[in-house]
């Protein structure tokens, strides 16, 4: 009786964190035909996906530099795509696990396990430069050493797209967009089950032309900014829909 009750508390706390009072939620829709990743956003799996605009991370207050996110899932990847004007696009790193993130970047934080002391991190810059590790935070906004930059999201497939003139810094470019499949299996996880939900955190990093933003789906209220606060990382409900694209 005693490991009953055990076991029913630890699900209530389990039930609890993957529902954040008062922060974002997304009702994320499973899609029978998933998105190409090209980078070009125009597959019907969009049409589907509720779209997110992202605010300033500091405040919440809008941003001047607009970027749009969606997410869609079927039974192999959770498919997230963002959209960002930009004037300046811009970028130096080349590599794999280069840190883009002191750069211009898009980002996805997710906890599958809505644990607020071990998630995932996934970065995408314009020239397609993926980052990605994962994070042990025991003290929120302070990963630890148990943190692996070495660690990669097997089977990850990501795109960009550029509206303009990567690294030419005289002219005026429009924006880019990228697409990300991430593997349920990449995060040590099987498909999920309809209701399913998980912690998750959207961003972008924009450093020119100025004002320098950085933004966030769920603004994590921290000045200056930072983006490792897990208490305030959204709510995302994977849902089936039968609806079909207009």
């Amino acid at each position: 009786m005693r490991i009953t009750m055990i076991m029913l508390l630890l699900s209530m706390i389990g039930s609890a964190a993957c529902l954040a009072s008062g922060i974002v939620s997304y009702r994320c829709p499973k899609v029978s035909t998933p998105p190409v990743i090209d980078g070009k956003l125009d597959d019907a799996a969009w049409e589907l996906a509720p779209p997110i605009r992202l605010a300033l991370s500091e405040t919440g207050k809008p941003a001047t530099k607009k970027t749009i996110a969606r997410m869609c899932w079927d039974d192999a990847n959770l498919y997230v795509s963002f959209e960002c004007e930009d004037t300046d696009i811009w970028g130096t790193y080349t590599k794999r696990d280069d840190p883009v993130y002191n750069e211009e970047v898009v980002e996805v934080f997710a906890s599958p396990t809505c644990s607020l002391t071990a998630y995932y991190e996934i970065n995408v810059s314009p020239h397609n430069v993926v980052f990605d590790a994962r994070i042990y935070d025991p003290v929120a906004g302070h990963p630890s050493d148990q943190t692996t930059k070495l660690w990669n999201c097997e089977g990850l497939r990501t795109a960009v797209v550029v509206d303009g003139t990567l690294e030419c810094r005289t002219d005026t470019d429009k924006g880019w967009s990228a697409e990300l499949a991430i593997p349920f299996a990449g995060l040590d996880r099987s498909t999920p089950k309809p209701g399913e939900r998980w912690r998750l955190n959207l961003y972008r990093i924009d450093l020119s032309p100025k004002p320098v933003e950085f933004q966030a789906w769920s603004p994590t209220l921290v000045d200056p900014a930072a983006f490792h606060v897990p208490g305030r990382f959204g709510t995302v409900f994977f849902e089936v829909t039968s609806a079909a694209p207009n």
